[in-house]
């Protein structure tokens, strides 16, 4: 399938499930829900979403700095970038997008901080797991899970099962490759010997630079330190979910704040993990839908279908258009097409450039 197809079957599939997202809901009552919320609560969810992502500039620093120290003030505006490109463009070309524009501002090889980001991605989805296991203590999900596997028709134990052990699986393989360099290059090199040969010597210098890009993750130290970074990062965004329960009265549909506040982080967890199949752009469509099914689902409170869904509307709404419009604001200032950022991604698949040197300890604190 061509590029441009792969873009509008993202697209595609994102309108279908925004689609089905409106359709099942109720409009009138919607648009009542909508009328009825108190929008000063956007102004300390859009801070939160932004503090966020302030710390996820932090993680990206950690996981870049073996390979060229940057500052925050210089990786922030990458980050809110690419992040901004994610949110218009399918099949997240934004990541693309974001290791390009670091490589062209700070001199890093482009497919080695793309393998940065991969791991960022397998952080936030362990995180995520993470607090779904903690939340299971008090909260009884088996109901939430069965509800899932019926509407999808899949039964819940491998619905489960095949949203978290790829995650856990690919993390644990990359770390282990990051551990002995040595054996994962061997490794590389043997799967390319049945390979013409020209071909296999185009492939060699990208398995060096994959490695180079999983450094970070030879150090327990720094694994665990970047995971600690991950919690604040969620727990901000997951903050974003609680204020903006307060916009449609849901502090009232709870027994106790610390029954919306398990709820806020569930809802979080459950539709980042759920929507993160690269198709839409910013996960539109599925990520709705997950969103309010989990909120409907879960058993500690009944809300109505239509409240949640304007609720959900308008929390991804927040997570989108202040990264946009903020990114556009970088974009302006730096005199940069994101067109032109998109059309340099793509040519991540024929870097042939040479691995930097190791020129910094990444045993060193955080």
């Amino acid at each position: 399938m061509s590029g441009g197809k792969k873009y509008w079957v993202g697209f595609g599939i994102g309108a279908g499930f925004l689609a089905l997202f409106f359709v099942t809901g109720d409009w009138k009552r919607l648009g009542d829900a909508l009328a009825q919320a108190n929008y000063w609560y956007l102004i300390p969810a859009i801070l939160l979403y932004q503090l966020s992502v302030v710390f996820r500039t932090m993680r990206w620093q950690v996981l870049l700095r073996h390979m060229r120290p940057v500052p925050i003030s210089r990786l922030f505006p990458v980050v809110v970038i690419g992040y901004m490109a994610n949110n218009l463009l399918p099949m997240r070309i934004g990541e693309l997008v974001r290791s390009y524009y670091v490589s062209e501002r700070e001199q890093v090889s482009k497919t080695s901080a793309l393998v940065t980001i991969v791991i960022e991605r397998l952080l936030d989805a362990l995180t995520l797991l993470i607090f779904i296991a903690v939340i299971a203590i008090f909260v009884p999900l088996l109901v939430l899970a069965e509800g899932f596997g019926e509407s999808s028709r899949v039964p819940w134990p491998a619905l489960v099962a095949g949203i978290s052990l790829p995650f856990i699986l690919a993390l644990g393989g990359l770390m282990l490759a990051a551990y002995r360099p040595a054996r994962a290059a061997a490794l590389g090199g043997a799967l390319l010997k049945p390979l013409p040969h020209a071909f296999a010597g185009q492939l060699r210098p990208l398995i060096d630079l994959v490695i180079q890009g999983l450094a970070a993750l030879g150090s327990p130290r720094t694994v665990l330190g970047m995971f600690l970074l991950s919690m604040p990062i969620w727990l901000l965004e997951a903050g974003l979910f609680f204020v903006l329960g307060y916009s449609f009265g849901l502090e009232n549909v709870y027994d106790s704040i610390f029954e919306m506040a398990l709820a806020m982080v569930l809802v979080t967890a459950i539709s980042n993990i759920g929507s993160s199949v690269p198709a839409a752009p910013g996960g539109i469509g599925l990520f709705e839908l997950v969103a309010r099914e989990t909120l409907i689902l879960l058993p500690l409170a009944a809300i109505d279908r239509s409240t949640a869904t304007a609720y959900v509307t308008v929390v991804h709404a927040v997570l989108l258009l202040p990264m946009i419009v903020l990114g556009q604001l970088f974009l302006l200032s730096g005199s940069i097409s994101l067109r032109r950022l998109w059309q340099a991604g793509g040519s991540l698949t024929t870097e042939t450039e040479t691995p930097r040197p190791d020129t910094s300890d990444i045993e060193a604190p955080l």
